[in-house]
């Protein structure tokens, strides 16, 4: 009696065992195994901001692209230039969107020729600053209902006939120039262009505080259809807004940017500089950089940077929507996926522009 209650305990026991066996998940092949503890896990890849509404608009598409087509995790870190300068060399950020070289030409050079930082080919192959007047002024607007004030200015050598129409409200003898903002090195530029082009005599300048308060100069004075003489450059929201004119100047030497220079660091006086100091700025792209690593950790990614290039114009009116609509750069970053399907697609792959398409289509 007792061995046969032995027996059946140890069959319930079995039974019991191959029951709970039964439920319990089937082990992954070994080959599968593998393949899951082997992935690769993508590091996050960091944009530096740097502070320009341009920038935020390429970051917002380049990390869209990089997030969505590509799986990798992104970041943007705020800094300066400077500080980014530091950054990339040290790994604490993995690319800035745009470089304006002319800044910072000795250290780009440097660094892009020791390999320690790529060059990625141009975000955008043309950008330029000069003086820019509207267009009313030189044409009217018959919509407007506004004349043509000065028909014939088209450079500025023709300025001096029209200091009038330019008037400084603090000294109407004189017409006025709005100048780059207090501290900029380009101010300065533009100072020894006023005596370069001999306008000294004619004109004045008026630096504001901020890049806000030059753009509400510009914009104000365009509602209201009113002549302004301003410093300004592209691609920006207010190019892309307004139709404006860029005055003619001589074009731009290394001859004469050498002159310029040693004026605007009090080698030569003011009174002393010569017309050959005056002439255009140099238009340039601005390129791309990556720091040398991300070559091995997302060579995909270094790929289709090197290819996305966006047109000036793209980047006006992309800047010009972001601002007329008050939306984000990452907002504006889908409009542009939107409104320029052709130019993003030819950047990737046919896999990431799969998944791009996916992700907008959830937006």
């Amino acid at each position: 009696m007792s061995n046969k209650k032995s027996y059946l305990g140890i069959s319930l026991i079995i039974a019991l065992s191959l029951i709970l066996g039964a439920c319990q998940p089937a082990a992954a092949p070994a080959a599968e195994q593998s393949a899951v503890e082997q992935s690769p896990k993508k590091e996050v890849i960091k944009f530096a901001d740097v502070m320009w509404q341009t920038l935020w608009i390429n970051n917002a598409i380049a990390m869209y692209i990089t997030e969505n087509g590509y799986g990798y995790p992104v970041e943007s870190i705020e800094m300066t230039t400077p500080v980014y300068q530091q950054a990339i060399l040290e790994g604490d950020v993995d690319v800035l969107m745009e470089n304006w070289t002319g800044n910072i030409q000795d250290w780009w050079d440097e660094v892009t020729t020791n390999g320690a930082v790529l060059n990625l080919g141009n975000t955008f192959d043309q950008s330029t600053q000069g003086w820019y007047v509207p267009r009313y002024v030189i044409e009217g607007d018959k919509e407007r209902g506004l004349e043509p004030l000065a028909p014939d200015l088209k450079s500025v050598y023709d300025l001096p006939q029209y200091k009038s129409v330019f008037a400084d409200p603090e000294n109407p003898e004189k017409g006025l120039i709005i100048n780059g903002i207090i501290g900029w090195d380009v101010s300065n530029v533009n100072r020894v262009k006023l005596y370069a082009y001999g306008l000294e005599e004619d004109y004045n300048f008026m630096e504001p505080g901020a890049s806000a308060a030059l753009d509400a100069a510009i914009a104000g004075a365009y509602k209201k259809g009113k002549p302004i003489l301003a410093y300004y450059w592209e691609p920006t929201w207010l190019m892309g807004l307004y139709d404006m004119v860029q005055l003619e100047e001589p074009p731009y030497t290394d001859e004469c940017w050498a002159l310029n220079k040693a004026a605007k660091e009090g080698d030569i006086a003011l009174e002393d500089v010569s017309a050959d100091a005056g002439c255009a700025f140099e238009t340039v792209g601005i390129p791309k950089s990556a720091a040398a690593s991300l070559q091995e950790r997302a060579p995909e990614i270094v790929e289709f940077l090197a290819k996305m290039n966006i047109s000036t114009d793209a980047l006006n009116k992309a800047s010009a929507y972001m601002e007329t609509e008050g939306v984000s750069a990452e907002e504006t970053a889908i409009w542009f996926f939107e409104n320029y399907p052709g130019t993003w697609k030819s950047w990737v792959s046919a896999d990431a522009a799969l998944n791009i398409e996916a992700a907008l289509s959830k937006e």
